[in-house]
């Protein structure tokens, strides 16, 4: 009877054990999972208008901005329905303009005198020195090329609304990046070790550090 109840009181032990571990195991899968997964915030975010800028057109012209940057004094506007860039001082004086081949989307920059910029729907970057208003070199993509930042010499290209290609100014890519499957990302920007992303109606902000410890390069 001593021998049955060891046995019965050994058996409830293993159980109660199994148990334990696959509950722990299940939280650890659970934290595993929610660490990978980017976190949706609804942050208030209040502006105030500090300036505006009238850029001049011709009477027959439709401006189209779809992206600008700053560069020292200089600011730099692609626009998209004239296939240029427009660059003028940061308050709106000294107009002029690149004219492309392509429809520019975004911009970013990579030095004083470089910029580079997405041209979406022709699976092409355009590297271009504003100093000379010259295209220095094209890089063709695999996809359509939306949101485009400069960090840490490399390219961040957001290809097709759902990944993140970064690549070297040859366009060599080095690594992907995937994006959450529920969002059609447009522009993005890096900022050190944090990688943030837009679309329509959402931020979604992505730490590129705890990227990259766990997924293998």
């Amino acid at each position: 009877m001593l021998q049955h109840s060891i046995h019965f009181f050994r058996y409830l032990f293993n159980v109660i054990l199994f148990l334990s571990i696959s509950e722990n195991t299940r939280k650890a899968e659970e934290s595993f999972t929610q660490a990978q997964t980017p976190v949706k915030y609804n942050l208030p975010i209040f502006v105030t208008l500090r300036k505006q800028l009238n850029i001049t057109k011709r009477s027959n012209e439709i401006l189209s901005i779809t992206s600008c940057i700053k560069q020292g004094n200089t600011l730099v506007f692609t626009d998209y329905n004239n296939n240029r860039l427009i660059i003028c001082n940061s308050d709106g004086t000294d107009i002029h303009h690149i004219p492309l081949s392509y429809k520019p989307r975004y911009i970013t920059e990579i030095d004083s005198n470089t910029v580079a910029v997405s041209c979406s729907i022709y699976s092409t970057i355009l590297i271009i020195n504003i100093s000379t208003r010259s295209i220095t070199s094209t890089i063709k993509t695999s996809g359509y090329c939306y949101g485009i930042s400069y960090n840490d010499n490399n390219l961040y290209v957001v290809i097709d609304g759902s990944i993140i290609h970064v690549m070297d100014l040859t366009g060599k890519v080095i690594r992907t990046i995937p994006l959450p499957s529920d969002a059609f990302i447009r522009d993005i920007t890096v900022d050190r070790y944090r990688l943030v992303c837009m679309d329509y109606i959402t931020l979604i902000i992505l730490l590129l550090a705890r990227w990259k410890t766990n997924v293998e390069i």
